[in-house]
């Protein structure tokens, strides 16, 4: 079965990865079985000299999707491309 996990890189107190999670939970919802997880690159150096300057971003597996600014667009052709 294939793994239909997400990670989404944030920073507390960053209102584009408030906004991310938004749009990311409701893109999800027309993928069923897709999920994600949040990440907070304060919280592990090494993650917060990687996307210091690049959250929020969203990763599927080592692949990196999505930096800064979300489209709903986006998200959805990159999970069409997975699925």
């Amino acid at each position: 079965m294939m793994d239909k996990r997400l990670t989404l890189y944030i920073r507390n107190g960053c209102s584009l990865c408030d906004e991310a999670e938004i749009l990311l939970e409701y893109v999800l919802e027309e993928f069923p079985g897709w999920s994600f997880a949040q990440v907070d690159i304060d919280t592990d150096e090494v993650l917060a000299l990687r996307y210091l300057y690049e959250v929020p971003v969203l990763s599927y597996k080592e692949e990196t999707w999505i930096c800064g600014k979300f489209e709903t667009d986006e998200i959805r052709k990159r999970l069409l491309e997975k699925s």
